[in-house]
């Protein structure tokens, strides 16, 4: 199988299109990442507030508390899917700039 074959003008379509589709998704994936990081800081900040002892105390009943375990694993759910796509985007670059580097090494030949 040839390079030409592996980098076909359909699977290059694909990825054009499949770039094109997902920008808006990024962009919202992206926002939910900061808006999580935002709620967990949040979480963290009322219950340390609302808890009573030295601020060390505080600050590990902040850590330790469910709801900041919730929006922990919130949190890391929300890289996991910024981090897909991502790569996912990465993926469609690639095949677009290797389809691009043999076509023109095809039109100096």
């Amino acid at each position: 199988m040839s390079m030409n074959e592996i980098i076909s003008e359909s699977k290059l379509e694909r990825a054009l299109v499949y770039l094109a589709e997902t920008d808006d998704q990024y962009a919202k994936e992206r926002a939910e990442l900061e808006r999580a990081e935002i709620l967990r800081k949040r979480i963290r900040a009322r219950v340390f507030l609302a808890s009573d002892g030295t601020v060390a105390e505080r600050q590990a009943m902040a850590e330790v508390h469910p709801d900041s375990e919730k929006a922990d694993d919130a949190y890391v759910s929300t890289i996991a899917a910024v981090e897909t796509l991502k790569a996912r985007r990465q993926r469609a670059d690639i095949i677009i700039e290797v389809w691009r580097s043999l076509n023109a090494n095809r039109r100096k030949t």
